[in-house]
C-alpha cells in the first residue's frame, strides 16, 4: 500500500492541530483533483486514495526535513538510487525507454556517510518526440529535462542530475570519477551489485567545487556549472558585474496597473513564476526603473506609455531557469541590467542574481 512509501522508522498519522490539518486538507483536495498522484508507481494499491494522499504529504514533509540540514544519511541516499534502478528495470515507456546509462559521482560515489546530495549523470538518446519536446521547452522557457527527472525520481529531492552527455564527458576530462551503475541491457541484480559495491569511507567529504565565487555560495544547485563558468568569465573580462539579491515578496495584488495587466493573464494565482515576476518587478520599481523598458520573461509590459504608442527598447530583462542566459553580455552592451530569479518557488525565499554592465567600455562588450 501507499504506506510503504514512508521510511520504515516513521509512522503515518494525521495531525491533530486544527490549522495544520486544515492546510493539509486543502493539499489533499488538490492531490485528489490531479490527473496522477505524485510518486505513484504502476500496479500500486490506490484503493484508499485519501490515505495515499495523506501518506504522500507526510513522507514529503519528512523527506524535506531530512534534506534541509544540507546532508543525508547514506542509507537514505542509497534507497533513492535503488528505487531509480527499479524504475529503469521495470521500463515504463517514454521517456524512461530513452535512458541508456546511469552514473553516480561526487561525495556519494566516494563513499561519504552523509553526502550533501546524490550526483547522478544520465545518458539518453533523443527520438523525434524528445527533440520536439526540447524545442518546445526552448521557446516556452520550461526545463527540458523535467519529464525525464519526474519519471526517474518523481518529486523527491536531494538528487542532482546531469543530463547532457557532453557535460559528463567534460567532467570526466577534468578528473571527476564517474561510476556507471546501470547500462541498458543490465539486469536489476547487476546494477544493485555495482551500487552496493561502493565502499563506505568515513573520511570522504564533499569535493572542492569548481567555478565558484562568493555570490554563488549556497546557490550553486540553482546555477548549473557551465553557467557559473561563463558568468565568471564574463565578470573577469569586465563585461558585467554580479550582485546577489534576496527578493522580498510583492503584495498579493500588483501595486501598478501595468503590472496587473502583464501578470494576471500569464500565470495562475499560485504559480511560482507569478510570485517571481511580481517580486522582481517590485524590486525594479524600487530602483526607479521605468517598467516600459522591462522585458519580462520574453514579453514586454503593456504600460500606459507603450499602449500610447511610445517606442521604447528594453533596458532591463527579468528571467529565470537560465533561459537565454548567453544573451546577458549582449543585452548589457546597450541595456542597464538583467535580473535572474533562481529556482522560483511558491513558498521558500526567493533568491536572484542581478547583472549590470561591467568596467569594459560598452563598444567593446
Amino acid at each position: 500500500m501507499a504506506l510503504a512509501l514512508l521510511p520504515p522508522q516513521l509512522t503515518w498519522r494525521r495531525p491533530v492541530d486544527g490549522a495544520a490539518a486544515g492546510g493539509l486538507d486543502a493539499a489533499v483536495t488538490e492531490l485528489m483533483a490531479a490527473e496522477s498522484l505524485p510518486w505513484a508507481r504502476p500496479g500500486e494499491d490506490l484503493t484508499d486514495p485519501v490515505l495515499y494522499a495523506w501518506s504522500v504529504l507526510y513522507a514529503a514533509q519528512a523527506e524535506a526535513t531530512a534534506w534541509r540540514g544540507g546532508a543525508v544519511k547514506r542509507e537514505r541516499a542509497t534507497a533513492l538510487l535503488e528505487e531509480m534502478l527499479r524504475c529503469l528495470d521495470a521500463g515504463g515507456g517514454w521517456p524512461l525507454e530513452l535512458v541508456e546509462a546511469l552514473y553516480v559521482f561526487g561525495s556519494y560515489a566516494r563513499g561519504a556517510l552523509a553526502p550533501h546530495d546524490v550526483d547522478v549523470a544520465v545518458d539518453f538518446r533523443r527520438d523525434e518526440r524528445m527533440n520536439q519536446h526540447l524545442v518546445s521547452c526552448l521557446f516556452s522557457g520550461r526545463n527540458p529535462y523535467s519529464e525525464l527527472r519526474q519519471a526517474l525520481v518523481g518529486r523527491r529531492r536531494g538528487i542532482q542530475f546531469q543530463f547532457e552527455t557532453s557535460e559528463r564527458q567534460q567532467l570526466e576530462a577534468e578528473g571527476v570519477q564517474m561510476l556507471r551503475v546501470w547500462h541498458r541491457g543490465d539486469t536489476l541484480q547487476q546494477a544493485l551489485e555495482v551500487l552496493h559495491g561502493i565502499k563506505e569511507d568515513p573520511d570522504a567529504g564533499r569535493a572542492a567545487r569548481d567555478d565558484m565565487i562568493e555570490e554563488f555560495e549556497g546557490l550553486d544547485r540553482a546555477i548549473p556549472r557551465p553557467v557559473r563558468q561563463e558568468l565568471i568569465t564574463w565578470r573577469d573580462a569586465g563585461r558585467l558585474t554580479i550582485t546577489r539579491l534576496a527578493l522580498p515578496d510583492s503584495p498579493a495584488e500588483p501595486a501598478a496597473r501595468e503590472m496587473a495587466w502583464a501578470i494576471e493573464g500569464r500565470w495562475v494565482a499560485h504559480s511560482p513564476l507569478r510570485r517571481a515576476a511580481l517580486a522582481a518587478l517590485e524590486y525594479l520599481q524600487h530602483r526607479g526603473v521605468d517598467l516600459s523598458e522591462v522585458d519580462l520573461a520574453g514579453d514586454r509590459l503593456p504600460t500606459p506609455a507603450r499602449m500610447a504608442g511610445t517606442l521604447l527598447e528594453p533596458r532591463w530583462w527579468v528571467n529565470w531557469k537560465w533561459r537565454c542566459y548567453q544573451s546577458i553580455p549582449y543585452a548589457l552592451a546597450d541595456g542597464d541590467g538583467w535580473l535572474e530569479v533562481l529556482a522560483p518557488t511558491r513558498t521558500r525565499p526567493l533568491h536572484a542574481l542581478m547583472f549590470t554592465p561591467g568596467t569594459m567600455p560598452r563598444a567593446e562588450r
